[in-house]
């Protein structure tokens, strides 16, 4: 074997370690938006993320949101290559809140063009603005922006990322019980290293900003760093530490303390077989507030994923998240823990249609931590959600797509006129080049 053949065999080894090693992001699901929003077109990743999402052996099947890499686009000059593409929601919903108490039933109309530029291999930037059209006198008309800036690089045996996003938005808000502007700012700076066949580390800095207008404005830095050992490209556990510092600010009615949290986290991931992959994390919050008179707050955090492809067209997954944070929604409280369970089917009919359904729960507990108050009353609020989707669609003219859609939200909430009961039916048109 000659020496330029080993270093790509060495290279290709290790960066299956690195692939191996990611544990899967399991997202919670929150219940802010009653209206289900259109799916808005995803930015095609950096060629290098695409390739790691594809190649990654925990993945059962490809995740959502990658797209073809061998897609041309509609123009390409150089490096730069455009990808425009365009889409339109009309849905009907009853049981909106428009203030606490107060539901409306209503048509909305959404159109959202935007633009991908994948420029080279390692960089994806993507814009996409939404047009908001509400029938009721009760709800204003609003655009909705996005930006994302997504990076990605192999050096060696070091792989780079670099994520910056960028939205701002006025929907109907089921934790605000009202249409809510609010603006979120992220960035995210991470690293991975292959120490050799078995250990890889890995590190991150993270910045996320929440402005919500009316409520309570949070700036949140945290890092984490950790390390995983390989026991076989399809196994691996691993060990995190982090911690961050978290600031807040707010309208005035209320004022809540600046904290400090470390999170401890252990992680594993294992691809049982080529069918099933089962993924997770579990760990611990500790959040000490810096003013007089707070008490420390610990709470668990968990992150879990099933993946499950029994046949070739049919794609089931199971997931369970919990986290904590800044209570952007409601002031009177010092932080909020969400907890989330999630089952979702993607069947494919008749070769060109598919069919999605998902049902969910979300628990959200809105908690103060001022030692001067009783033990009844350490939960602010809490809410319980219950949601249905159901999507029936199919692609059509090798660039378009139509969707029929189904939902129904269900929240119950501890505090007066915050509940809503809503059904949600609609349709999606979008192209995408």
């Amino acid at each position: 074997m000659s020496l330029k053949n080993r270093k790509v065999n060495s290279d290709t080894k290790k960066r299956g370690l690195i692939l191996a090693a990611g544990v899967l992001s399991v997202q919670p699901m929150l219940a802010g938006n009653v209206l289900v929003n259109q799916t808005p077109p995803v930015a095609t990743a950096p060629q290098v993320v695409q390739d790691d999402a594809i190649n990654n052996p925990m993945n059962v099947f490809i995740p959502a949101g990658v797209v073809n890499p061998d897609s041309a686009g509609l123009f390409q000059y150089g490096p730069v290559t455009l990808h425009p593409h365009v889409s339109y929601s009309f849905q009907y919903a009853t049981g909106v809140l428009s203030a606490p108490g107060s539901q409306h039933d209503l048509i909305s109309q959404s159109v959202s063009p935007g633009l991908t530029a994948n420029l080279g291999r390692h960089w994806t930037i993507d814009y996409t603005p939404t047009l908001n059209f509400y029938s009721s006198s009760q709800f204003g008309q609003s655009v909705d922006h996005s930006l994302s800036l997504n990076g990605a690089t192999h050096y060696e045996d070091w792989d780079f990322g670099l994520s910056q996003s960028f939205s701002s938005s006025s929907d109907p808000n089921t934790e605000t019980a009202a249409q809510t502007s609010q603006q979120s700012y992220g960035t995210t700076l991470s690293a991975a290293y292959a120490f050799n066949d078995k250990w890889v580390g890995n590190a991150s800095l993270n910045q996320n900003i929440s402005l919500v207008s009316g409520f309570q404005n949070s700036y949140a830095w945290s890092t984490q760093e950790g390390a995983t050992y390989v026991f076989s490209p399809r196994l691996n556990a691993g060990l995190s530490v982090g911690g961050g510092y978290t600031t807040v600010s707010d309208s005035g009615t209320n004022s809540n303390p600046d904290s400090v949290n470390e999170v401890i986290q252990v992680n594993g991931a294992w691809r049982a077989t080529d069918k099933i992959s089962l993924q997770g994390s579990v760990g611990f919050n500790e959040e000490q507030f810096l003013a007089a008179g707070y008490d420390d707050s610990l709470s668990p955090i968990f992150g879990a994923a099933v993946q499950y492809q029994p046949f070739l067209v049919t794609q089931i997954s199971l997931s369970a998240n919990r986290t904590t944070g800044a209570s952007d929604y409601f002031v009177e409280a010092q932080s909020s823990d969400i907890t989330t369970v999630n089952l979702n089917l993607s069947q494919r009919i008749l070769v060109k249609y598919r069919l999605n359904l998902g049902i969910g729960y979300s628990r959200t507990e809105y908690t103060t931590t001022l030692s001067t108050k009783s033990v009844s009353l350490g939960n602010a609020r809490t809410d319980n959600g219950y949601t249905f989707s159901a999507g029936f669609g199919r692609s059509f003219l090798k660039h378009g797509n139509w969707l029929v859609t189904y939902a129904y939200n269900d929240n119950e909430s501890s505090d007066t006129g915050y509940s809503q009961h809503s059904n949600q039916i609609g349709f999606q048109l979008g192209f995408n080049y």
